[in-house]
Order: C-alpha cells, then structure tokens, then sequence
C-alpha cells in the first residue's frame, strides 16, 4: 500500500533551490516541480518507459530531461498532481525508502553493463550492491548531494572524463578482475586496486573519510579534498593503504560510438541523443513502442544524454532509425547540436532570464563543419553553467535576451564581450570560428 511521504518522515514539498532534487524531494522551478528519477545502472525496461512517459504527460508538463547522470527528470509537475505522480512510482518500484536515502544514491555505471563482451565483468551486482549500502548506512546520508561514484566495467563504452568524487574502473590482471580506485578528478591517478567483492566496503570507506575529513578544510566535492589534503591523508583516512596502481588504459568514448547503429561482437545497440538533454514524453513513448516491435530488450540511459535501445538486431537497428525520425532525436554523430550544450534556460527555470534552447540550436548551424567531438560551445542562461560544469572553447550566458561571451572558460570566467544580441553572437562567434577551420582544413584537407 502506498504511504504518502509525509507520513515516512519525508517533506512533502519542494526543496530550496540548490538541493539536488528527486523524487521524494522535488525542487521548485520556473516551470513547477522537477522530479529526478534514479534509475540503478540506467537500465529501463520497456513497460516502465512507457510508465514513465504517460507519469510526464499526466502528472507534469510532458517534458522530461535527461542529466548527465544519466538520470530522467520530469518537469513542470504541479503540487496538486505530485501525490499523484509518487503514488504511481511507488507502484513502479523507483521510490526510496527516504529522501536521505535518495539523495546519497549517485551511482553512474556502464551503460552496456551485463552485455557488452568486452567487459571485464558484469558490475550490475556491483552497483546494484553499492546502492544498497549507501542507503542503508545512515552515517553515509551526510554526504553533500551532488557527492557521485563511477564503476566502469572496462567495456566498449569507457566512462572516461564523466564526473565523479570515487571513481572504479575495471582491468583484467593475472590474478582476475580488479578495480583501480581513484579520486576525483584524478582519474589517470589511481591510489589502490581492490577487488570485486571488496569494492562497496572501499568506496564506503572513502566516502565516510570525505565526511570525518570536510570538518577540517572547506571541501564542497572529493576533488576539493584532494587539492587541500591530497590523496594519501584521504587514503589514510579510510585505512587504505596506497598501491603502486597500475595506469589505466588510454580509453576514451567518440560520440560517434555511442548514436547510432553498433555492433560489438555480434551485439547490436542503437543510441539516440537527446537534443540539449530533453526529449517530449510522446518521444519517449514512441521510442519504447518502437523498440518493443523490433525485439529490444530494454533501454539503456548514458551520462551522454544518448539513450541505448539494446538486445536487437543490426537490421533491427537500421529500421528504427527510419521510424524514429520525426522525433526530435538525434540519430547522427555528426549533428552539428552535438557541439553545444544549454541548459533549459528561462522559463523553466527560475533563474534564468533568457530562453536559451532556441538560441542554442541556431548557434549551433555554425559548427556544421566541425567533425564529430566533444563540447565546443556551452549556452547557459546564468553563471551557474549547470549544463556544463568544465571549461568550453565559447561559453554563452544569458542576460535577458543578450548574452556575455566567454573564451575558454566557464559560465563564471570574466567575458571578452558583453551584452550580445543573437545577431551579433551569431557573427562574433563565426569570427572566432574562421581560423579554427581554416586550420582544420589544412590538417585535415
């Protein structure tokens, strides 16, 4: 029987801005509730997507993000439609015992986890089992919210580069399956292996050493710690002895590997992106309708807001790709909008005063000639950057309709030009772009 989350001590209202937000605590925005759902591993079977999609049109505003967590997140749900909506994920199993419990489960895993060949092990146990501790063990509810772990299965699909505070990555050795522990962003600095079943009691240990330790130096993420303390006052912390950890391979994710058709030894996936992270909840329906009539097993969310329809065929793949094209989804890695990264800008939410999304896509026709790469150009509609924490090449914030340029830098770096109209955005940038093709054309003639 569902129990409203009032009466499981849990808030029933929104949370402040600046909580990471979920589904038993929502967070206020320009546009209603947002709802984060935690979906363990990213896997979602094909009945709970089509579950998921109607919760959207019913309950909220019909939009649903995916982060870079790999989390979907509902929008504009009302408080008169939200005992609804959690009603209906209690039925659907993706409700928490608490919000404290929701909050500390961060856990980014594989996306091709338990099907990829060339894993070195299925972790879904894994995750599966780190999940469970970081919700049962209380003293762990004090870690900040955004606080994130990483298991990497060391298959086709590396999750080099996505943002973690504990990150472990698999590696096959002589003596079986081990994991390289590393911390923050020093992720080509492992500071110990473990194995396989010692794996949730060391990032347990780690974490609950990020906790004793923070009382100490002002530390908001475990990189923050590492760059105070450093790495062997964090290990010595969670009595963990330092290794001489072997260096992780060179592995890094093309988004050319990730949309589309693939096969990997005889395993054909299909990933379409999300254009900017959204998708409308009758997409998502119609993508789950779709891959059920082609034989799809389930669907598979990425940190790369790609999501992966797996267990087809490559013919299989070929014919979605047809019937899928009306939705708005990405299905080429060459898509010049998969150089830009916005957030959803105003109205959605409050702190934005631009609509940005918009203005994202027409930006982003100027990068058509670009090869397939990573994020050149970040439109945020504050200096908050949500949509991109790291450095971009141009970076875009919002002022009412104008915008502020930033060059190689974030949302809160100083710009080389202010208050910009869409026009003169459009020309700066194709200014700034010219040298940088021109050079590509000589390398790459």
């Amino acid at each position: 029987m569902f129990t409203p989350p009032l009466a499981r001590g849990v808030p029933n209202r929104p949370a402040p801005r600046g909580w990471c937000p979920g589904a038993l605590r929502p967070m206020l925005t320009g546009d209603g509730l947002l709802v984060r759902l935690r979906l363990t591993g990213g896997i979602l079977d094909l009945a709970t997507a089509h579950a998921i999609a109607a919760c959207a049109t019913r309950f909220g505003n019909g939009l649903i993000d995916l982060s870079s967590r790999a989390n979907l997140q509902l929008r504009g749900v009302g408080e008169a439609t939200l005992p609804g909506l959690t009603a209906e994920l209690e039925r659907l199993h993706i409700l928490d015992a608490s919000a404290e419990a929701e909050t500390v489960r961060n856990v980014t895993a594989s996306p091709l986890a338990g099907l990829d060949p060339a894993a070195v092990l299925d972790i879904r146990p894994i995750a599966k089992a780190l999940e469970a501790r970081l919700t049962s063990d209380t003293a762990l509810h004090r870690l900040p919210g955004k606080f994130g772990f990483l298991i990497d299965d060391g298959g086709a699909l590396p999750l080099t580069g996505v943002s973690a505070d504990i990150r472990l990555t698999a590696i096959a050795t002589p003596q079986g399956p081990r994991f390289l522990i590393a911390l923050g962003d020093a992720e080509d600095l492992p500071i110990a292996t473990c194995e396989p079943a010692q794996l949730v009691d060391c990032a347990a240990r780690l974490a609950q050493a990020f906790i004793d330790l923070r009382n100490q130096t002002p530390a908001r993420r475990m990189r923050d710690l590492v760059r105070s303390l450093g790495v062997a006052a964090i290990a010595e912390a969670a009595d963990m002895a330092m290794q001489d950890a072997p260096a992780p391979a060179d592995r890094h994710v093309a988004i050319s590997h990730v949309i589309g058709r693939h096969e990997i030894s005889g395993m054909a996936y299909l990933g379409v992106a999300l254009p900017f992270g959204r998708m409308g909840s009758a997409a998502l329906d119609h993508l789950a309708t779709v891959a059920s009539r082609h034989g799809a097993t389930g669907l598979r969310l990425t940190p790369w807001r790609v999501i992966l329809v797996v267990g087809i065929s490559a013919d299989a793949a070929d014919a979605m790709l047809a019937e899928l094209h009306d939705d708005g989804f990405i299905l080429k890695a060459d898509d010049a909008r998969l150089h830009v990264a916005a957030c959803p800008g105003a109205p959605s939410c409050n702190s934005a005063t631009t609509p940005v999304q918009p203005d994202a896509t027409r930006f982003s026709q100027l990068f058509t000639d670009l090869a397939p790469g990573g994020t050149v150009l970040h439109v945020s509609g504050c200096t908050k950057g949500c949509a991109h924490a790291s450095s971009a090449q141009f970076t875009l914030v919002g002022h009412a309709g104008r915008y502020d340029l930033i060059e190689n830098g974030t949302a809160a770096d100083t710009p080389v030009a202010v208050h910009l109209s869409p026009d003169e955005v459009e020309a700066e940038l194709s200014r700034r772009l010219r040298p940088i093709k021109e050079r590509l054309l000589v390398e790459h003639p």
